[in-house]
């Protein structure tokens, strides 16, 4: 059944309701700002906020403004205390930035873009302009674009896994296809500054991409493009990624 209709706006009540959240996961708005964000029409906008309000998943101002409400934040943490890899990786996180002074960031892929689940702060990384639960494009992270890289030749690509099928490369397909073979050579990848001027980033694979672990997220180290030296960052990212992804192997397989 097609969800979306010739004029490009989506059918199916889900595909709104997302649209809706998605839009206001960026601050509190007004029907018309929704409607104006969405492109959808204002009574429809309008029905779907006043029933997530009644529900719940919204709140209501009395200037009539609308945003996340508390059952949006009660599923969002109950995503993230279910997540496995989260759970195993965070101590490991905590422990690396304070040993190594350095911002240690996991993430995945998702239509496109890097999303951040977890951010551990380093002392010498000092203020990093990226946060949890933020999108960046993919192609400029070094997170996304260790993902992508092993994601083009994985054969048996999990279904659990980050939407990797989504990612869409920039243009001048050549050279960044010569990116993605370099990625895989040396084992990591380099953002020097491509999606935050001035911030660089060092990101590794926590295993292999048929594993569904493996290609699932993405460790990266960040700090000052003056500070971060790229290269003697891959082995610290690379033990700290191979810590995580034994923990997670090794509790499954006590569940077997």
């Amino acid at each position: 059944m097609s969800t979306s209709r010739t004029d490009g706006l989506p059918v199916s009540v889900v595909d709104r309701i997302s649209l809706v959240l998605e839009a206001l996961s960026t601050g509190p708005m007004t029907l018309a700002k929704v409607t104006a964000r969405t492109g959808l029409p204002r009574s429809s906008a309008h029905r779907l906020l006043e029933q997530l309000a009644n529900a719940g998943w919204l709140a209501r101002s009395p200037e009539q403004t609308y945003e996340l409400g508390v059952k949006a934040y009660e599923m969002g943490q109950a995503a993230l205390n279910q997540n496995r890899l989260l759970h195993h990786a965070r101590p490991l996180m905590h422990a690396f930035a304070h040993r190594t002074g350095f911002t240690v960031q996991l993430g995945v892929v998702d239509r496109g873009d890097t999303v951040y689940l977890a951010k551990v702060n380093g002392r010498t990384s000092g203020s990093t302009p990226t946060a949890v639960g933020q999108r960046v494009p993919a192609h400029t992270t070094a997170l996304g674009k260790v993902i992508m890289a092993y994601s083009a030749v994985s054969s048996q690509p999990s279904p659990d896994s980050a939407r990797t099928d989504c990612v869409t490369a920039p243009s001048g397909r050549s050279r960044f296809d010569d990116e993605m073979a370099q990625v895989r050579d040396r084992g990591a990848a380099f953002d020097r500054g491509e999606a935050f001027p001035g911030t660089a980033c060092v990101g590794v694979s926590i295993g292999p991409p048929d594993h569904m672990y493996g290609n699932l997220a993405a460790l990266s180290v960040c700090a000052p493009v003056s500070v971060l030296d790229h290269q003697k960052m891959i082995g610290p990212l690379r033990v700290l990624a191979g810590e995580i992804w034994q923990r997670c192997v090794a509790t499954d397989l006590s569940r077997h």
